[in-house]
């Protein structure tokens, strides 16, 4: 993986790391402390370098930039409040599912250490894989919302929290994991300062009258990303797994 690759992936996984945290909410009086902020698309051209745009160009990248405004509440907060389903949240999600496939098959660094995690406080008898040949126990276990797949690499800083279910994916692309065994820990070990007693983070909200904004930011992202991965193939398959033609 050259340079510009790993620092593009690493900046795509932040913009999704914030756009997966937006939810969309009908209108709702928020404490004055609460202040608006911008989220950007993927790529945000105020950050890129000329090797950057070369790289991004080169596979077909679109160079435009759209934000929304957005404010982080409290999920306590986030939880009082009216939802409104939106296909954008949905979309984003497969699209943090396939960049998190993307880094593991790409990167130079082996995988180190598989941990199935959940809230083992309220769900302690839940069913866990052992192991990554164990495809009765993943589909078991990708089958709650809380489950996950903490991925540890070597040398690497931050782990990849993968959705279980793209285990099949995951497979195809690396079989060396096949046999990788997989231990077991809370959910909590893994997340960062900013959480509820449940481990909850914050909510990115959006209220719904800027929902056209919010699809801008999710198709640009969705697109870009999807031509960083030039794979098609990989692609296609992530978005089976959310039965997504």
């Amino acid at each position: 993986m050259t340079n510009t690759l790993a620092k593009l992936i690493q900046e795509a996984s932040g913009t999704l790391t914030q756009i997966t945290k937006i939810r969309c909410v009908k209108n709702f009086e928020l404490p004055s402390s609460v202040k608006p902020k911008n989220l950007f698309s993927w790529p945000n051209t105020r950050y890129l370098d000329e090797k950057d745009v070369s790289f991004l160009e080169a596979r077909g990248v679109r160079l435009l930039d759209y934000h929304i405004k957005t404010f982080s509440v409290p999920y306590s907060l986030y939880d009082e409040m009216e939802k409104v389903d939106v296909p954008s949240v949905a979309e984003i999600k497969i699209t943090r599912t396939l960049l998190d496939v993307f880094q593991i098959v790409a990167s130079d660094k082996p995988v180190t250490d598989i941990t199935a995690a959940w809230d083992t406080a309220e769900h302690p008898d839940r069913t866990t894989p052992t192991s990554m040949s164990d495809a009765h126990g993943l589909r078991e276990f990708a089958a709650h919302g809380d489950s996950f797949l903490i991925i540890r690499r070597e040398g690497e800083k931050y782990d990849i929290k993968l959705r279980p279910s793209a285990f099949p994916v995951l497979l195809q692309k690396k079989p060396e994991l096949k046999n990788f065994e997989i231990s077991r820990n809370d959910l909590r070990e893994f997340v960062g300062d900013r959480v509820d007693r449940k481990g909850r983070q914050n909510r990115n909200i959006v209220f719904h009258a800027h929902r056209d904004h919010l699809q801008n930011v999710v198709q640009q992202t969705n697109d870009a990303v999807e031509k960083l991965i030039n794979n098609d193939d990989m692609v296609s398959e992530i978005k089976k797994l959310y039965c997504v033609e």
